[in-house]
């Protein structure tokens, strides 16, 4: 038997329960709140972002992305690594030959700026990304990979903010690093 009064529970959730409207095709300012690595079905290394929209009408909804590691595919890889330098992992953090947890790690709280767009799958509209760029509102410090493990009892300190960059332009047009 549940413990659960559902009748209260559907009262306090609203009217809007059985709705979804993916987000408003455009740029929004986003914020890395999960990153998780895992196998994609075909065996690559991939990266699972949970963003967050940061202000204006649409303020903490969620937006989805996967940064995959295609070795195979020069474009492909190209990309991961545009993405990741957008998000403050340059060349010199994976040089440093991390692991997918230090990866993960890095990725957390990272800002940036994201063309949103909608998609058709399986008969449902939802929200992708189609465009990282740099952020406007916070640039992080490029990040150093650790030798030591990750410690989970105390979030890390944020890093300090870096320099104001040039004007950013679409990762789709820059160079990674």
């Amino acid at each position: 038997m549940s413990s659960l009064n559902w009748n209260d529970l559907i009262k306090e959730a609203g009217e809007n329960t059985n709705s979804y409207e993916p987000l408003p095709k455009g740029d929004y300012e986003l914020k890395v709140i999960e990153a998780k690595s895992t196998t994609t079905q075909t065996g690559k290394t991939m990266f699972k972002l949970t963003t967050e929209v940061q202000g204006g009408p649409h303020a903490n909804r969620r937006v989805w992305d996967n940064l995959v590691i295609s070795p195979e595919n020069p474009k492909a890889l190209n990309m991961f690594f545009m993405k990741a330098g957008v998000l403050g992992l340059n060349r010199d953090f994976f040089q440093s030959n991390p692991t997918n947890a230090q990866i993960e790690q890095a990725l957390m709280n990272r800002s940036f700026r994201a063309t949103v767009d909608q998609r058709t799958y399986n008969g449902n509209v939802g929200n992708e990304i189609t465009q990282y760029h740099k952020s406007e509102a916070a640039v992080a410090a490029p990040v150093q990979a650790s030798a030591a493990p990750a410690q989970s009892a105390a979030p890390a300190p944020a890093p300090a903010p870096a320099p104001a960059p040039a004007p950013s332009s679409p990762v789709s047009g820059e160079e990674p690093f």
